[in-house]
């Protein structure tokens, strides 16, 4: 009976485990997510710079 007890005590430590394992992994995730989009807006900040502004803009109609 001593081997039970012990045996169901370990599925609970490591049902705890996987659920910090999956917080972690789902955390993580997110983190990547929001540097991905950091970078996507940086990316087009820099590009919007790089076009002039519509009245600097020369139309060659002159």
């Amino acid at each position: 009976m001593w081997g039970c007890a012990m045996h169901i005590h370990y599925l609970i430590i490591e049902e705890d485990s996987l659920l910090e394992k999956y917080c972690e992994l789902q955390s993580n995730e997110l983190v990547q997510e929001r540097l991905i989009w950091q970078h996507l807006a940086r990316r087009k900040i820099i590009e919007m710079d790089h076009i002039p502004d519509e009245d600097q803009i020369d139309w060659g109609d002159d």
